[in-house]
């Protein structure tokens, strides 16, 4: 389905992509060329539809293939860019799909573009106008982050992962976000930092992969349901795993930052990430 909003924008909910298109050519939404991307990523689904049982294994695809869609040499490329062996070629789905959007949206002529593909974000201005950026870290809507992304930033997208989301988890992590050049490394590399927030406590409360998926692409793996009565000495060992997880990614110039949310705590990485509201 794809719908106009009140405010132009154009909203798609397709299959497992529920994907907000912003786009702008000079001064003003054109609702036209975001429909036209929007079938444009229709059409791209339904490509990586017919490889989705295979993706489903761990690592099927390691390679990019001239002869793969455009979407999944994107996520083959961003995973294997973070080097995580437990990574699935999957944990960049959301992100490069925000990807491959934008760059239609550009080769249209769009000159602002703002793809938020579920929290997924992808984004461009080619004007030089800065993109104020609202990402919420929790359940709250008092719980947030606004940063405004320059044209020289270096930050073409921003994703989220932790608990709630719509993916499993296997830290403690309210939130991680992660500011990246693309989406699809911002993508895998959310994951990764929520995925490294994690401690033992009984508190936790975890479960096989399976267990609540059973078509699920992490087979054999714990991931986390909640938790409860957890210290805030575990929350800041947690948190601290997280931003280590982070640092060393931005030592080798994959991402940009990262801000991590355990409930009411926050780290920001690094210290100088340039952020206009932190609640």
């Amino acid at each position: 389905m794809i719908g106009e909003l009140q405010d132009k924008r154009i909203f798609l909910n397709h299959g497992p992509i529920q994907m907000a298109l912003d786009i702008w050519a000079e001064d003003e939404r054109v609702p036209s060329l975001a429909r036209e991307v929007a079938s444009y990523i229709i059409s791209e689904f339904e490509k990586l539809a017919i490889y989705l049982p295979n993706l489903k294994k761990m690592r099927y695809y390691s390679e990019i293939d001239s002869s793969n869609p455009d979407v999944l040499n994107k996520m083959i490329a961003s995973v294997n860019l973070l080097g995580d062996d437990d990574m699935n070629t999957l944990g960049a789905v959301a992100g490069s799909f925000s990807d491959i959007a934008l760059e239609k949206a550009l080769e249209l002529g769009a000159t602002r573009v703002i793809i938020n593909n579920g929290g997924d974000i992808a984004l461009k201005d080619l004007t030089g106008k800065k993109i104020k950026v609202g990402i919420p870290l929790g359940n709250s809507s008092k719980s947030q982050v606004v940063i405004n992304i320059g044209k020289d930033d270096g930050i073409g997208g921003i994703c989220t992962s932790g608990m709630g989301g719509r993916s499993f988890t296997k830290g403690i992590a309210t939130a991680a976000v992660v500011f990246a050049k693309s989406a699809s490394i911002a993508d895998s590399c959310a994951t990764h930092v929520a995925n490294m927030t994690d401690v033992e406590d009984d508190s936790i409360l975890r479960c096989l992969a399976e267990e609540i998926d059973s078509g699920t692409d992490i087979p054999g793996r714990i991931v986390t349901l909640g938790i409860k009565g957890l210290s805030t000495r575990q929350k800041h060992i947690a948190l601290l795993n997280g931003a280590t997880a982070a640092e060393k990614l931005i030592a080798r110039d994959v991402i940009k930052g990262s801000i991590i949310c355990i409930e009411d705590y926050v780290v920001k990485v690094p210290d100088n990430l340039l952020v206009e509201r932190l609640k």
